[in-house]
């Protein structure tokens, strides 16, 4: 919902500031409401959402590098990711054409992700997503759009029933401007030029196109009315207004105000704004990122602190309040965990979501639908703090989303919520197991000690080893030391013959399974005794031991061939 994109990072629905890792990240992870299968795992509708992150079903060898959320109610949500070759996927509801495939109406939404029909050599280097359309910014700085277009959203030229597009239409730039990023609203969308000026269109009626006037449409782009002397960097869109960050660390906002949303120190009716006001931040304050919610800002400051202003009915201002009269209309902290810094934000219908400078994920707010992550959902689920976010393990979050309209039925807890993340998953730390017996050249009959010894590349191994002898387990024990950990175990005694034994480990944690090279043991079958029953066996070899007086004397004899006659 309502995202931001651009050369410097910032975010609406969409994760903002630096990486928090380097390389490309991958994978898509999505949770929350999947009521038209904008999670793109496969499945939709009742008893389908997800209250931690599953896997998007992306297409074979599609790494993706960036993600987009967008909402609505009417009819729904639907979901955005830009791959590391520059095409666009999309998936969820598709009422308006929003996926941009060439299809539109009942009957066309996608559980799984679908290509963009993008004009033929462009390269897609940033996508935005609102609720009932979608924006791409290409390689060369043009602007793509598709969707609905009521309120002239598609900057094409045209708007009202009927002009939708369900393929990827050109926005009506002016001619000699270049844009660097975009950002999508509740139905208006934003561009960043690359001399620092900020355009936009569509629906006006709060004044969140910041050209100085209330109500109406604009179906082309027009210039936001910026201070004389001010550079913009980066922008950021909620429901119905509009957030910019300067070249100095400053933050502008323009448009509805009911909540407080544009951090200015007054909120509700008279207090909207069609000229971009500064938001009031305390001193020696500078921001680096920016994201609007439905009717909530966040950003994220130089020192990796996380500042949220506007509505707080579900606790999505993280400071530990929420519901009537704890809206805040100037930014208060959020409260991170102690020793935590965040890199990145994202701002959703009810619901907030940070990127941890180590890429982890942290959530609060609304969790009607799971949106949170954390493994619950429903009534009593909603967290006025952030809570970590259950990611796969291994997981390093690089860029995340969030979708969502409190505008349903449900007195502002409509369920169309849900979060998104782009996620780097590496490999598990690999381990060494080795084996070794004692004694180390065991007789018939005697007891034989097994030593497992294991290493892994993080950490200390935890957890079983099982010895075998060749498929036979013998037994298991677990491991115990650091950072080198053994495991030992005790046979009685192993029959004569050949033996192969193995140690197994089956990891725990962080440390991945492992097998011990085989180890080869021979038991040498025992001499025959020289008494009792083995006594014939003994004189059939002519060797007869004589116990005379108390010396054991050797005699032996030729055995005669005994020949019988036919």
């Amino acid at each position: 919902m309502f995202v931001a994109l651009g050369t410097v990072p910032t975010g609406v629905s969409h994760a903002a500031g630096p990486s928090p890792t380097a390389g490309p990240a991958g994978t898509g992870l999505a949770w929350g409401f999947n009521g038209f299968g904008q999670l793109g795992n496969g499945t939709s509708g009742p008893g389908t959402d997800s209250d931690v992150p599953v896997p998007v079903d992306l297409p074979a060898g599609t790494t993706i590098t960036d993600i987009a959320a967008g909402s609505s109610q009417n009819p729904g949500p639907h979901s955005m990711a830009l791959t590391s070759t520059g095409a666009v996927l999309a998936w969820g509801n598709n009422f308006w054409g929003q996926l941009g495939n060439g299809a539109s109406g009942p009957g066309t939404d996608s559980d799984v992700p679908v290509p963009v029909k993008l004009p033929t050599g462009v390269t897609i280097t940033a996508i935005a997503a609102d609720g009932a359309n979608s924006m791409a910014l290409t390689s060369t700085g043009a602007v793509f759009a598709w969707g609905g277009n009521f309120y002239g959203q598609l900057g094409n030229g045209a708007s009202g029933p009927g002009v939708d597009s369900d393929l990827p239409v050109p926005v009506k730039v002016p001619a000699g401007v270049t844009i660097t990023a975009i950002a999508s609203g509740g139905a208006n969308s934003m561009a960043l030029t690359s001399t620092g000026t900020v355009l936009a269109w569509g629906n006006n009626y709060y004044g969140q196109l910041g050209n100085n006037v209330f109500g109406g449409i604009s179906d082309v782009p027009v210039p936001v009315k910026l201070p004389a002397g001010v550079t913009i960097t980066a922008i950021a869109a909620g429901s119905g207004h509009s957030l910019a960050l300067t070249s100095t660390g400053a933050v502008l906002a323009w448009g509805r105000n009911r909540s407080g949303q544009l951090g200015i120190g007054t909120s509700g009716p008279g207090t909207d704004s069609s000229v971009p006001v500064p938001v009031i931040l305390q001193p020696r304050t500078t921001v680096t990122a920016l994201s609007g919610g439905y009717e909530h800002s966040l950003a994220v400051t130089s020192t990796g602190a996380a500042l949220a202003w506007g509505n707080n009915a579900s606790g999505q201002l993280g400071n530990g309040t929420n519901g009537p009269g704890t809206d805040s209309d100037v930014p208060v902290p959020v409260n991170l965990p102690a020793g935590t810094t965040v890199t990145a934000v994202a701002g959703g219908g009810a619901h907030s979501l940070a990127v941890t400078s180590t890429g982890a994920a942290l959530a609060w707010g609304n969790n009607a639908s799971g949106q949170l992550g954390n493994g619950t959902n429903g009534p009593g689920t909603d967290s006025d703090v952030p809570v970590p976010v259950n990611l796969p393990p291994r997981t390093t979050v690089t860029a995340i989303a969030a979708g969502g309209c409190p505008c349903g039925p449900t007195n502002g807890r409509d369920v169309n919520f849900h979060s998104l993340a782009v996620a780097t998953a590496s490999a598990a730390p690999t381990s060494t197991t080795t084996v070794r017996m004692s004694p180390a050249d065991p007789r018939p009959g005697q007891p034989v000690t097994f030593t497992a010894t294991v290493t892994c590349d993080a950490g200390t191994p935890a957890g079983t080893v099982t010895f075998l002898d060749g498929t036979t387990a013998l037994g298991s024990a677990s491991l115990s030391g650091s950072p080198t950990a053994t495991a030992t175990f005790t046979v009685e005694s192993l029959t004569p013959g050949n033996h192969t034994i193995r140690a197994r480990y089956h990891g725990a944690g962080d440390c991945s399974a492992s097998e011990s090279s085989p180890l080869a043991v021979t038991i040498p079958r025992p001499a025959l005794p020289v008494t009792g029953a083995s006594l014939p066996a003994a004189l059939a070899t002519g060797i007869l031991l004589v116990l005379a007086g108390t010396t054991l004397v050797l005699t032996a004899r030729r055995l005669r061939t005994h020949r019988t006659s036919d």
